[in-house]
């Protein structure tokens, strides 16, 4: 008969193993429309910018009075980037819900269910946002220092060029039918 400290490692190893076969990734229903959600906030918030002044970073000065340091461009700097994504995510969770006639996030559509039900989809809608803004960080920042973001559309970068997987088989947002803010799309599990 075992002892009581090996019964203990055992349970031990047993709930280990047991968490080690969970899922790692989360599913989000209709992916394609997500993303796209998250691409239409983010043009919204592009189109939203003011115009700002130079960052002056000039704060020391010599013996003389000439002032050194550098003199940043706002288009190019790291604080216009994270100024438009800080609160991307929590604006994505706000204004779009998963419409269930058409199994698709959309623009000012409520969410169907109870209060935690609706909660739980914004969470999990957020989760999916911070995902991917996450994973394609470095090539939204390229390109918006190389002012790609401003030209093109946000949509075809984010969901076509850097997460192609998450509206595979999807139509090209160009060709597909669009209904003033309604988002459309194939639901998908990652």
């Amino acid at each position: 008969m075992p002892s009581r400290g090996a019964c203990g490692l055992l349970t031990l190893f047993a709930a280990i193993a047991a968490l080690l076969q969970l899922p790692t990734a989360h599913a989000i229903d209709a992916k394609c429309s997500a993303c796209v959600a998250v691409a239409t906030q983010l043009q919204s918030a592009l189109e939203a910018e003011r115009p700002r002044n130079h960052l002056d970073m000039r704060g020391r000065l010599d013996s003389k009075g000439v002032r050194y340091g550098k003199l940043i461009d706002y288009k190019v700097s790291e604080l216009r980037f994270v100024e438009l994504l800080e609160t991307l995510c929590d604006d994505v969770g706000e204004k779009f819900g998963l419409d269930a006639s058409l199994g698709a996030w959309t623009a000012g559509a409520k969410s169907a269910g109870k209060l935690a039900e609706r909660k739980a989809l914004r969470k999990e809608l957020e989760g999916y946002c911070h995902r991917l803004v996450e994973a394609q960080e470095d090539a939204l920042q390229e390109a918006l220092y190389a002012g790609v973001l401003e030209n093109e559309s946000v949509e075809e970068l984010m969901c076509r060029a850097y997460a192609p997987r998450d509206c595979e088989g999807e139509p090209d947002a160009r060709n597909a039918e669009r209904d003033g803010e309604t988002v459309r799309s194939a639901n998908g599990d990652l």
